[in-house]
C-alpha cells in the first residue's frame, strides 16, 4: 500500500529547461571573465557528458572541468553563477519556468490521500517558487538540499525526508526526471520509482538494472493512473506512454 509520494521539482513538476540554459550562459560568461572561453558546441558536449556520467550537478561538473581543477577559480565562478541564477528567478521567474499541464489538478487529487513531500537538490528559494505556482499548500514537508546540506543521490537525504513525514520506503513512491539523483538512490532504498521524461535529462541512459524506474511517463499528469496500477501490479519494470 502506498501512503507517501516524494517529488523532485525542476523537470518534474515544472519545466525549468529555459532556466537551466540561462544558467549555463551565466556560467559561460563567468568563465570568460576568468579567461576561459567555452563555445556553444563545447558547452553542449560538456552538458551531455555530465548527464551521461551521472554528475549530480551539471553546473558544478562543467565549471570544474573547464577550470581544470583550479579550486580558487571554481569557487569564484560558481558563486557568481549562483547569484545570477537566483537574481534572475527572483526578478522574472515565469519567463524561465512553466508548470507542466495538469500538475495542480493532479496534486489536488492526491492531497489528503497520500503524504506529499518535496525531495529536491535545490536552493532555499524553491519555497518561493512553489508559492509562485500555488503548489506550496500540497506538501507536508519540503526537503531542499541547500537547507539540510545533504544532496541527492545521498540516500541520507531521502531518509531525512521519509523521517520528516513518517513514511517507510516500502510504502513510498519517488517521482523525478533523473536516473542518477532520483531513480537510482530511491531504488536502492526500496522506494518505488516513477521517471518523468523531460529536458535535458530525458537522454540519460541506465547504467544497469539498478537505474531502471518502475514506471516511465511522458506526462506527470498521468501519475494518478500509474499509482493505481502500481498498487495492483507486481511487474518490476513498466513503461507508460
Amino acid at each position: 500500500m502506498i501512503d507517501a509520494i516524494l517529488f523532485d521539482i525542476g523537470g518534474t513538476l515544472w519545466d525549468d529547461y529555459a532556466s537551466e540554459r540561462a544558467g549555463w550562459e551565466d556560467m559561460r560568461e563567468e568563465l570568460a571573465r576568468a579567461g576561459i572561453v567555452m563555445g556553444e558546441e563545447e558547452l553542449e558536449q560538456r552538458v551531455n557528458a555530465g548527464i551521461a556520467a551521472y554528475a549530480p550537478s551539471l553546473t558544478r561538473s562543467i565549471i570544474w572541468g573547464a577550470v581544470k581543477g583550479d579550486r580558487e577559480i571554481y569557487d569564484r565562478v560558481l558563486k557568481h553563477v549562483i547569484v545570477s541564477i537566483k537574481r534572475r528567478l527572483a526578478d522574472d521567474f515565469f519567463s524561465y519556468n512553466t508548470l507542466f499541464p495538469g500538475v495542480a489538478e493532479m496534486l489536488e487529487s492526491l492531497h489528503g490521500r497520500y503524504k506529499l513531500a518535496i525531495a529536491s537538490n535545490n536552493f532555499i528559494d524553491a519555497r518561493v517558487w512553489l508559492r509562485n505556482f500555488g503548489l506550496d499548500g500540497y506538501f507536508s514537508f519540503v526537503g531542499l538540499s541547500e537547507e539540510v546540506w545533504l544532496f541527492k543521490p545521498d540516500t541520507r537525504f531521502y531518509q531525512l525526508v521519509l523521517d520528516s513525514i513518517g513514511a517507510k520506503p516500502e510504502s513510498t513512491v519517488m517521482v523525478g526526471d533523473r536516473l542518477d539523483n532520483d531513480i537510482f538512490p530511491a531504488n536502492r532504498m526500496g522506494i518505488a520509482t516513477v521517471r518523468i521524461l523531460s529536458e535535458p535529462f530525458r537522454i540519460q541512459q541506465p547504467r544497469y538494472h539498478g537505474d531502471l524506474p518502475r514506471f516511465t511517463l511522458d506526462r506527470i499528469a498521468d501519475l494518478p493512473r500509474v499509482l493505481e496500477e502500481l498498487e495492483s501490479s507486481e511487474n518490476s519494470v513498466l513503461s507508460v506512454r
